[in-house]
């Protein structure tokens, strides 16, 4: 069980981090770790930090620690494939993506960033098929915003304004947020003002 000091530690790094105070949040999070080392909690919320300052080598650090002391911590693995896309390094994230495709929680979130590091990486006839499958099932949150991403790589921008629209209505604010994410890494979005008046 966590020592309370240590949760009241990572409750404020946490403050801190929704104000923009990243440096206050990792001084809290570095005094959690020397004081609870083994904590794989700890380890993962400064890898989150170490990744928001682009320190890539120290966030990949820190969760290769979180799958040493949970080898089976499936968003820390997430979370590694995440900052190889954030960093460009397409086809080494869709490795790891692909190997979370069959995670309960994760599967679709996995396949759907799978697609993107084929999108991204110009491999159009693999991201096509795997569109093509998304539509198929036709109701996940990736059949949403792989066509969203489609159209936006295709420069019909309208026409990706209308997925991000209904996924918006359909879809909880964390999921959006999940989802969305890496259309910002890939420079998508926020997509510019509507060029459609309105009725």
């Amino acid at each position: 069980m966590r020592p309370p000091e240590i949760t009241a530690m990572l409750n404020d790094a946490v403050q801190f981090l929704t104000k923009g105070q990243d440096d206050a949040a990792l001084e809290q999070v570095n005094l959690a770790i020397r004081i609870a080392p083994q904590d794989p909690d700890t380890y993962a919320m400064r890898a989150g930090i170490y990744a928001q300052k682009k320190l890539w080598i120290r966030a990949e650090e820190d969760y290769q620690k979180v799958l040493a002391l949970d080898p089976s911590n499936v968003p820390a693995k997430l979370d590694l494939a995440e900052i190889k896309f954030q960093q460009k390094l397409f086809d080494p994230a869709r490795a790891d993506f692909v190997s979370l495709e069959k995670d309960d929680n994760l599967g679709d979130l996995a396949s759907y960033r799978v697609f993107l590091c084929d999108l991204a990486a110009g491999h159009t006839v693999a991201a096509g098929k795997e569109l093509d499958a998304f539509n198929q099932v036709g109701s996940n949150a990736s059949y949403y915003y792989a066509n969203a991403a489609w159209a936006l790589a295709h420069h019909k921008t309208e026409e990706g304004r209308g997925w991000l629209d209904s996924a918006s209505r359909i879809f909880a604010p964390n999921k959006v947020n999940s989802y969305s994410i890496s259309l910002k890494d890939l420079g998508y979005l926020p997509l510019p003002p509507s060029q459609i008046p309105p009725q």
